[in-house]
């Protein structure tokens, strides 16, 4: 026994009430000596029956199996109250007469709690209550009383705001006459009519009855209510809920957590579905803790605990806790230490115990019945999320190749940012993965008219903002307003050009922005007028920069607007972590639509630049897929995992709508010469680097609009420019540099990758090798790469242009990239023909003519102007555990990963 624990001891004894020889300090002084075993009590009630006991004796057997506390193993001797205050003080004597005995946890229900605490008080045992919550009971005790749920205080004021969060206004309240029932529907109304809740009827009922049509009745005559609330215990409330149902009442039921048992679900059958609870459990946390606590339950008993086993779990464990820490098994020691616990960490959550007893920084949750079961229902505000501590059943690891540069929907460009943004943010459309067709997502139809130049949207009412807003058409229309804002530099801005003033408003020729082709009709409904018709419209509707944003987010935070702590999205999912670029955390978003739906709770991606180590990665088990929109495989590798028995089974090849290229910035010397450009184009094996570098599968490609997208070039139409080393060498000296002579060094620009740097390293080579040209490599980060191929390549004279569909046509790949008037890729060139005809496609309505028109704007900027050096149309290499179910890959990007789930084990 440590200093410290002698004083608190001789304190204790020099002040207790009574002779030396009172039982409460003969307990102490034989538990001071520490020997035998530590003696505690178990009380459960069996009127409602739960896990409890198997809870409490889990976690002694733990203790137990690593040779108890301080060597001295725990024992439990059982009892049940059956919910009975006569029972209930019966069981308190009996235990306070046994003078080994250190600790009691137990009595659920505050009626048989609160009588029996003031026993355990005046003979020094600690009492633990895993649920009596009325606040009446710590008053009872001075130093030996705990309980470790909330009181009614907090629950009913959360509960009330549980209901206001669902817009309820008007509530009628069951409450069960006794002192918990009572008390927590005292809380709840005062709590409500603070929120704007009106309290349209209240009616009390006995714990013992079972007959409530009559007070049913004079609800349903007197009263207009939109929802229910049960303050009390079961099975008495169980039975009021299906009696509630078999009169026709409809509204949803909310109750307590007297409520929070299977017992409900036998008892009300089908009449309790749909009713949601207030719990202390979160089965569904990604702490450690809690999920090594229901993986060894479910190994032991075959089934998920529920809250009561993971609140006596919690109850011995803390006094675990507290004996190991003060070296003592005095129960005024163990309520000592207790009492100065802070943010101690259980199954249930962290929490610490004030000096009265009461616990403070427990959350409460809610789970509603669904299908039979208890459904947990996630809570708006999330815990602090640990960079690397993750569970790994709840949590889908995904690589990225590089840093996210924005999150902002009218901001995005690149495929990293919009695979990002098809997780938070709703579109009017979405693709199809069986055909790429348009498919509806935010708007459930749309119609048009005015010959195809005019589309109005009609959007679905139930979707709303993390915030509890609704997601209207006037979010549309603000965003699109901003978006094409000169000062906005909206990257992807082009991509609106469609629609009506547009490009003037964009090049400030307009000042109104409101003149825009967007209006809303009314809330849900968005109406778009185009310059020309565009039957690939649904399809374009649906990319980042069309997307509702929140309006008032942005205008509160600016720039700052995405940051965790500030955004408000819409999607499946929402922020919450951003590191740097280390990683990026998404959980699902309880608010969206079809959360329901959406089986995986996180989302991690990871930043990781080399193939290489994410390849390493996956290999032991630290990602579930590589490829498709995240972190390529290292090509090299593809042909040994193809044949590999381990990993062959989780590859797959998909369909890619990518092009691999380089562009040029035609305005510096000298490859603003186009025989120069020319000669280049026809020096690179693109063959060589696929069965060299790639060795995936990818196709030569010498035109841009990767095959077989609407307006592709057919590969046997031999458009572009070949690899031809004759060809090549005539050029370079019609252009006044035979044989390289005089050539002066040029750059070439590609953002840091394995497999860009192999290539680029390669067209080194075959610079040299064909042309006797000299070229210097340039690699940088994606935030600076992405700035330069926007601005001139940086002022290099060659630059990667990979590019990926936004939507399935042409026109994303050359009227949005390459337009002279208002290019994404500044590659410099002005040729008026290539103008006039993307602006003809724009126009054209007959699908073969547009085809042709596309065809023309490919020779021009690939072979006529060699502007454009495409390498190859890209195949996604993909593994993925076969823990992923329900895996698809979307070529255009924006994974479905609301659309996954992860294999049941």
């Amino acid at each position: 026994m440590n200093r410290l624990t002698f004083f608190i001891l001789l304190a204790f004894l020099l002040t207790s009430c009574g002779t030396d020889d009172s039982l409460q300090n003969i307990r102490a002084r034989i538990a001071a000596d520490s020997k035998g075993d530590i003696l505690i009590g178990c009380v459960d009630t069996s009127s409602s029956p739960t896990l409890f006991k198997d809870g409490v004796y889990m976690a002694v057997s733990e203790i137990n199996a690593k040779g108890g506390i301080s060597g001295r193993k725990i024992q439990v001797l059982l009892y049940d109250d059956e919910g009975d205050e006569t029972k209930g003080e019966k069981i308190a004597r009996t235990l306070a007469g046994n003078k080994e005995i250190v600790a009691v946890i137990g009595h659920r229900y505050s009626n048989v709690a609160i009588p029996a605490a003031v026993t355990y008080e005046k003979h020094g045992i600690i009492f633990i209550s895993p649920g009596a919550t009325h606040p009446s009971l710590t008053r009872y005790g001075k130093d030996f009383i705990f309980r470790n749920i909330p009181s009614d205080d907090e629950t009913g004021r959360q509960i009330a705001d549980y209901a206001g969060r669902k817009g309820y206004k008007d509530i009628a309240v069951f409450y069960q006459r006794d002192f918990e029932g009572k008390r927590l529907s005292e809380i709840f109304n005062e709590r409500a009519l603070q929120k704007g809740i009106n309290i349209s009827a209240r009616r009390s009922f006995f714990g013992w009855q079972k007959d409530f049509k009559a007070e049913i009745s004079i609800m349903k005559k007197e009263s207009k209510f939109d929802a229910i609330f049960i303050a009390g215990s079961l099975p008495g409330s169980a039975i009021l809920v299906k009696q509630s149902r078999d009169m026709g009442i409809g509204v949803p039921i909310i109750g307590g957590s007297g409520l929070d048992s299977p017992m409900l679900i036998t008892e009300a059958g089908r009449s309790a579905e749909g009713m949601v609870v207030s719990t202390v459990f979160n089965p569904k946390s990604t702490e450690k803790t809690t999920r090594d606590f229901i993986k060894k339950f479910e190994e032991k008993h075959g089934f998920q605990p529920d809250t009561w086993a993971a609140q006596g779990y919690d109850a011995v464990s803390i006094l675990e806790y507290a004996i190991e820490t003060a070296s003592s098994s005095v129960p005024i020691i163990i309520s000592s230490t207790l009492k100065f616990l802070e943010n101690w960490k259980g199954v249930t959550g962290s929490y610490s115990f004030t000096t009265q007893g009461d616990i403070v920084g427990k959350s409460i949750f809610f789970k509603e019945i669904k299908n039979g079961k208890f459904d947990f229902l996630e809570t708006e505000k999330e815990g602090k999320v640990d960079p690397f501590v993750y569970v790994d059943e709840l949590t889908l690891r995904l690589p990225l190749e590089g840093s996210i540069a924005t999150i902002d929907p009218g901001l995005s460009m690149d495929i990293t940012s919009t695979e990002v943004i098809e997780q938070l943010f709703l579109g009017l459309t979405d693709f199809d993965p069986n055909n790429y067709n348009a498919m509806p997502a935010l708007a459930t139809t749309w119609t048009v008219k005015d010959n195809g130049k005019v589309y109005r949207f009609n959007l679905r009412k139930d979707a709303v903002w993390t915030n509890g807003d609704p997601v209207t058409a006037h979010d549309i229309v603000w965003a699109i307003q901003r978006n094409i804002k000169p000062e906005t530099k909206s990257p992807n801005v082009s991509m609106l050009y469609i629609l009506k003033n547009a490009k003037h408003i964009n090049r400030g020729e307009i000042k109104d922005v409101s003149s825009i082709g967007v209006k809303a009709i009314d809330d849900f409904t968005v109406e778009f007028t185009l310059e020309n018709p565009a039957a690939y419209f649904p399809s374009i509707s649906g990319i980042p920069i069309f997307r509702p944003l929140p309006r008032k987010t942005i205008e509160k935070y600016g720039d700052k607007w995405t940051m965790p702590e500030n955004i408000v999205t819409n999607g499946s999912y929402k922020l919450a972590l951003w590191k740097g670029n280390m990683v990026f955390v998404l959980r699902k978003n309880p608010t969206y639509y079809g959360a329901d739906k959406v089986k995986i709770p996180e989302v991690r991606y990871f930043i990781i630049p080399q193939s290489s180590l994410g390849l390493a990665m996956y290999k032991n088990n630290e990602l579930d897929i590589m490829g498709s929109s995240y972190l390529r495989l290292p090509l090299a590798e593809v042909p040994n995992i193809a044949k590999d028995p381990v990993f062959r089974g989780e590859y797959r090849r998909e369909t890619q709508s990518c092009t691999y290229a380089f562009a040029f910035n035609t305005k510096l010397s000298p490859v603003d010469n186009v025989l120069v450009r020319k000669a280049i184009a026809a020096s690179i094996p693109r063959g060589l680097v696929i069965d060299t570098i790639t060795r995936g599968g990818e196709e030569v490609a010498t035109t841009y609009t990767p095959w077989p997208l609407f307006g592709a070039v057919d590969p046997g139409d031999k458009v572009g420019i070949a690899f031809n080393p004759l060809k090549a060498n005539k050029w370079l000296a019609e252009a006044g540099y035979p044989n390289g002579q005089n050539f002066p060094e040029i750059t070439l620009l590609y953002n840091e990758s394995e497999t860009h740097k192999k290539i680029a390293e390669s067209i080194k080579y075959s610079l040299k090798n064909v042309l006797n040209i000299n070229i210097k490599l340039y690699e940088t980060d994606w935030d600076k790469y992405s700035e330069a191929i926007i601005t001139q390549g940086g002022q290099h004279h060659l630059f990667r242009s990979g590019y990926c569909s936004d939507y399935p046509d042409a026109n994303n790949w050359l009227n949005d990239l390459f337009h002279p008037q208002h290019p994404m890729m500044q590659t410099g060139l002005t040729n008026s023909e290539f103008a006039s005809v993307l602006d003809h496609s724009q126009m054209e309505t007959d699908l073969e003519k547009r085809k042709k028109l596309f065809k023309r704007a490919e020779t021009i900027l690939c072979e006529e102007e060699a502007a454009v050096i495409p390498i190859y149309f890209e195949k996604a290499h993909c593994l993925v555990k076969s823990r992923i179910k329900g895996w698809y890959h979307m070529a255009m990007g924006g994974q479905h990963i609301r659309n996954w789930y992860f294999e049941e084990k």
